[in-house]
């Protein structure tokens, strides 16, 4: 029993930033459950913790991130999965997926004794008009009126900077089903990005999520 609650929570880890294009409204999430701060906020940055982390850059949309010295690039090794998690070797644990540069996922798992944590981090965009906005829409405005229009306490201004572009950022907590979730948008060359974080209020995630997104960063 225990063997199998573990492996429904890992399932749910893993899908809950990696579905498909969400439909243009979200009805799910409790409008109560989504706030920000009124004023916007710069990232916190934290240049000596990655200075010697790898770089992944995304030709096709202009952006880059660091990530941990010891992940690999690519997927999973077909083999590691006939290992359980607490033999797997390192290369088995963190891995880079961006062959897609529509959707590049970063994922890492850590095992201490009994303990499992998953770090999922989601970088995405889609080739459909919900991710394709005019020229010159305002985000905030196209996530209201598309994305999330059934959300009352979306802020009316872009609230946060990632690699110096308005960004606005959404939380849903904790629930039975799911762990918390933490989502970014932002809008590069009339694009529109949805960034994907899961299980941010562990403080060991929380402080990798940072990290991650501290150094994000965009080609001119």
């Amino acid at each position: 029993m225990k063997k199998m609650l573990f492996v429904i929570l890992i399932m749910l880890i893993l899908t809950a930033c990696t579905s498909v294009e969400p439909p243009p409204t979200l009805t799910e999430v409790p409008p109560t459950d989504t706030k920000a701060p009124p004023t916007m906020t710069p990232l916190p940055l934290t240049p000596d913790l990655t200075s010697d982390w790898q770089t992944y850059r995304n030709e096709k949309y202009g952006y880059s991130f660091k990530y941990p010295p010891d992940c690999l690039y690519g997927p999973m090794p077909g083999d590691c999965r006939t290992y359980p998690l607490e033999e797997r070797r390192p290369e088995c644990l963190c891995f880079l997926k961006g062959e897609n540069p529509d959707v590049v996922t970063l994922d890492i798992t850590i095992v201490e004794a009994d303990t499992v944590t998953s770090f999922p981090f989601h970088v995405s965009h889609y080739d459909t008009p919900v991710y394709n906005p005019p020229p010159g829409t305002d985000l905030v405005t196209w996530i209201k009126d598309t994305y999330y229009s059934n959300y009352e306490d979306i802020p009316d201004e872009q609230i946060m900077e990632l690699g110096g572009i308005p960004a606005v950022k959404f939380y849903s907590p904790k629930s039975p089903m799911a762990p918390s979730q933490e989502e970014i948008f932002f809008i590069k060359e009339d694009k529109l990005f949805r960034i994907c974080m899961i299980d941010v209020e562990n403080e060991n995630n929380r402080e990798l999520y940072d990290q991650l997104l501290s150094s994000f960063s965009f080609e001119e």
